[in-house]
């Protein structure tokens, strides 16, 4: 189970673009807290807090938002990050969350070992940048990793093959294929032979 990471926010009066403009010079991110039955409530976040918190404990941690003269704070996970053309953290928005209630959501897949595959000229093929579970939100892991440094060319990998941690469920079939190893293909031509012509 991960700790909460305590993130302070405070309510925000303006909002607008201009509004969210002059907020983010100031170093804060515009943002919202999402529930269900209930209105969202519109955050402000210092961005550089934020990022911390996200670096120590992953995308899928569960924070509790300290709201500035609020006796109750939330529980609540990153709903979603909005993101600039040229990479800037533009808005963020977080999913109101019990400890005791199942929730789902998307895991990324991370590859260990690659390099290894590289050296045997074999080709990994995606077809699952991420897999959906289901299970208590603070159980949720960050990551999927999948170790292909022993896999060979033909290997397949499913959703039935990886472990997942103990109360969570994949929402996939588990024939679904997350990805296959393949022989390089390498074309040889002979010094003189024809051109290939674009």
């Amino acid at each position: 189970m991960k700790d909460a990471a305590i993130i302070k926010i405070e309510k925000r009066d303006q909002c607008g673009s201009n509004a969210n403009r002059r907020l983010r010079k100031t170093g804060y991110l515009p943002g919202n807290i999402f529930s269900k039955g209930t209105e969202s409530i519109a955050i402000q976040v210092n961005k550089s807090e934020l990022r911390k918190k996200i670096s120590e404990l992953g995308r899928n941690a569960v924070f509790t938002l300290d709201m500035s003269g609020e006796k109750n704070n939330f529980s609540a996970i990153i709903k979603e990050i909005q993101i600039s053309p040229r990479g800037e953290v533009l808005h963020v928005d977080f999913q109101q969350v019990s400890l005791s209630q199942e929730i789902k959501t998307d895991v990324i897949v991370k590859i260990v070992g690659e390099e290894a595959l590289e050296a045997q000229k074999l080709i990994l093929t995606h077809q699952m940048d991420s897999v959906s579970v289901k299970g208590l939100p603070q159980d949720i892991p960050e990551s999927i990793d999948i170790d292909v440094s022993k896999l060979h060319a033909g290997s397949v990998i499913t959703v039935g093959d990886i472990t997942l941690p103990k109360g969570i469920i994949s929402e996939n079939s588990p024939e679904h294929i997350i990805l296959t190893i393949n022989q390089s293909k390498i074309r040889t031509t002979d010094d003189e032979g024809d051109e290939d012509i674009a």
